[in-house]
């Protein structure tokens, strides 16, 4: 009963505190009375983020982004910087200066650019590269960043998501929405030759389904390389594993049991397949050195496949870029989300930034701004590219994407949901993408990033290694027979084991604190 009492009586006061509390908000257009405590510091909290908003702008800066460039570099850059510039100076005091890096050029320019302490706000970070610049201290954390200027940016993340970037509990680099799926691992080659020589996709499930296939392109089309590799080695679409480091998990985690890639069968095995090939002339015989994508290659005219993780629209948005028809067989079932995935592209602000609140400033909006997004992606419109319906767009009568002024990647934009999509592709592309990440499977080790600073001496003797020999291997270049064994042993006095063994540690420690 005294309970009871006590409950209403509390009950009441409660009642005739609401009483008061809307009585006296009608003196103040329903907020605090002007001589509250209460609104002395609202109004305190908000003169002094309006304060602290406009000292970090008083000043105008210029934000230098650095951008790879997969094609030649393309001519209207100084026009599209002098529209984002309309965008950015009324909205944060800045100009942006961009800089357009050949991706052949990119590691070093960039490497030349931080340790020379030339300007440098912010750039694209590839993913196999963030450990390691982390680490090297090239980008700065960003958390302090995200909470004071990039609070719009953040709502636009799973959290989940945003926290694959972190490295030690920080985070410093910013991931690509976009499809965070590892995609389907497959093949994609030209529709063209598929129907000329009746190649049946459908009965293509697996790797050694590609010989037959191959086979017929090389014998009917001499001039034309049935398997194009280029930049990238495929290793990864002929099994499935999380790349977390030299350690990874086969199958996308398991026990969270950490394997040497290159111990494991299968990476013996599937070594011995593409050296068939490329002893059989279906690969390009410059494999091992270009710096040119497979899909270049089938652009050019010059190959009929290359490997590819599928994703929602991909054949459509592949066959635009390229020029002619594709079509898709996958050789691996299922999508995964994967740390490495997440983060296989970010923003990164770099240690030379003189004003890294205004380059956090201008990322927030490239996440956020669908005008900025767009200029990013497409250009000026009527210039660059002309809306057909309310998200898509085609190049202007006359021109085509060899004769434009200005080309992007999507996964170079930061939020491609804010952009549109080119006519050939599904008006639901994006809406279809959202739903592809929330059905994707998780690997067990999705938000683990493996700090290398503990092992940051083995890590660069492993990664010249790595450099040394693997491409030569998984471009089939090089007889595995002869060479395999020699990479794994080289590997092992690097110190990969003890590589793994932190990996591990590491690993096990944030599964037990999860």
């Amino acid at each position: 009963m005294n309970r009871n009492k006590v409950l209403s009586l509390l009950l009441s006061v409660v009642m005739l505190m609401s009483v008061l509390v809307a009585c006296s908000s009608k003196n103040n257009e329903g907020g605090q009375p002007s001589n509250s405590p209460a609104a002395a510091s609202d109004d305190s909290a908000n003169q002094s983020a309006n304060a602290s908003a406009d000292d970090a702008t008083k000043d105008p800066y210029e934000i230098t982004m650095a951008i790879p460039a997969f094609e030649a570099v393309p001519k209207d850059v100084a026009l599209i910087e002098e529209e984002i510039n309309k965008i950015t100076q009324p909205k944060i005091n800045a100009t942006v200066k961009l800089l357009p890096i050949s991706i052949g050029a990119w590691q070093q320019q960039l490497n030349l650019m931080t340790s020379g302490g030339e300007k440098l706000d912010m750039f694209f970070e590839f993913g196999q590269a963030y450990s390691r610049d982390v680490t090297s201290g090239k980008i700065i954390a960003l958390d302090e960043l995200l909470d004071e200027y990039g609070q719009d940016l953040k709502a636009e993340f799973d959290s989940a998501f945003l926290d694959a970037a972190k490295v030690d509990g920080k985070v410093y680099g910013v991931p690509n929405l976009g499809d965070s799926t590892t995609g389907q691992s497959g093949i994609m080659m030209r529709k063209d030759l598929v129907e000329k020589y009746n190649i049946d996709v459908a009965s293509i499930d697996s790797i050694d389904d590609l010989d037959q296939v191959f086979a017929t392109i090389k014998q009917n089309e001499p001039n034309i390389t049935p398997l194009a590799v280029g930049l990238s080695t495929p290793i990864d679409k002929y099994h499935p594993y999380d790349p977390i480091g030299p350690g990874v998990l086969p199958d996308y985690g398991n026990d969270l049991k950490l394997e040497n890639l290159y111990e494991l069968p299968w990476y013996e095995d599937t070594l011995k397949k593409i050296h068939s090939w490329f002893k059989a002339g279906y690969i390009n015989k410059d494999a091992a050195t270009s710096n040119v994508t497979g899909s270049d290659f089938v652009k050019a005219g010059n190959a009929f496949s290359y490997f590819w993780a599928n994703q929602v629209g991909h054949v459509q948005s592949e066959s635009q870029q390229i020029g002619k028809g594709l079509v898709f067989a996958g050789l691996l079932p299922g999508n995964y989300i994967t740390t490495g995935k997440i983060i296989t592209g970010l923003w990164a602000i770099s240690q030379n930034s003189e004003n890294p609140e205004r380059a956090m400033m201008f990322m927030n909006l490239m996440y956020t701004d669908p005008a900025l997004a767009n200029l990013l992606m497409w250009g000026v419109e009527g210039k660059h590219y002309v809306k057909v319906a309310d998200n898509l767009v085609d190049y202007p009568e006359g021109i085509t994407r060899e004769t434009v002024g200005w080309t992007n990647q999507t996964w170079l934009i930061g939020n491609p949901f804010n952009t549109y999509l080119y006519k050939t592709e599904d008006p639901n592309k994006w809406s279809l993408t959202r739903e592809a990440n929330q059905k994707a499977i998780k690997s067990k080790a999705l938000g683990f990033s493996f700090n290398s600073e503990p092992v940051k001496n083995e890590m660069t003797a492993v990664t010249n290694v790595i450099t040394q020999y693997r491409k030569a291997l998984e471009s089939g270049t090089v007889d595995p027979d002869k060479k395999l064994q020699e990479f794994r042993d080289k590997l092992r006095a690097a110190g990969i084991d003890k590589i793994i063994a932190e990996e591990q540690n590491q690993l096990d420690k944030w599964a037990v604190a999860k």
